[in-house]
């Protein structure tokens, strides 16, 4: 049964712990300790907390890929510009094809992980195969942005790993994106029950 509990009522917060990435998104520990909750706090019916949470699971999913569309675009932005104008045995790195290709790559992955995102999020609230479209589109986004992440630091060489340029803490943050809302194994695990296996 899900339920609301208000701070101060039950539950206290307990140890923070630092991370590799996302450190501007805090997380902790809740401690739960002889808690009562009376009929008003309770969200839905008896015994319905598993179906509010797969709801809340699928809007979750789908929102957190489209941060990561954003986020994509952003950084393929940046190494764009960079590749225009960072010169390397006297021309333009993005005249180099291993350069090219992988800048090539990231827009395919940013454009396939947009179209996944706007078709999970057009079935919110309409449609059950949701979950199957979320975990899919969670699974391809998390890992076209950890390897876009990746072959950021390669294009941007020392740059790369410098704070100044924030692709590491892109792919800091990136390399959670695969473990949070459900791994992507256990994603890959719900891909194939929707498929009969």
């Amino acid at each position: 049964t899900g339920f609301i509990l208000e701070k101060g009522k039950g539950f206290l917060p307990g140890q923070k712990f630092e991370k590799m990435g996302l450190r501007t998104c805090p997380i902790g520990e809740i401690i739960c300790d002889n808690i009562k909750v009376d009929i008003g706090s309770r969200l839905g019916e008896e015994g319905a907390g598993a179906t509010i949470f797969s709801y809340s699971m699928d809007w979750e999913r789908v929102c957190i890929a489209a941060n990561h569309v954003g986020t994509m675009q952003r950084l393929l932005e940046k190494a764009v510009y960079y590749c225009r104008n960072r010169k390397q045995g006297g021309k333009k790195i993005g005249d180099y094809q291993a350069i090219s290709h992988k800048i090539s790559q990231m827009k395919i992955n940013l454009e396939a992980a947009r179209l996944l995102t706007y078709s999970a999020a057009a079935k919110l609230d309409k449609d059950k195969t949701v979950s199957l479209d979320g975990s899919i589109t969670k699974v391809f986004t998390s890992e076209a942005l950890v390897k876009m992440c990746n072959d950021l630091i390669q294009i941007f060489g020392g740059n790369g790993i410098m704070v100044d340029y924030e692709i590491e803490r892109a792919l800091r943050d990136a390399m959670a994106s695969r473990i949070y809302s459900g791994t992507n194994e256990v994603h890959k695990n719900i891909i194939a029950k929707w498929q009969g296996i």
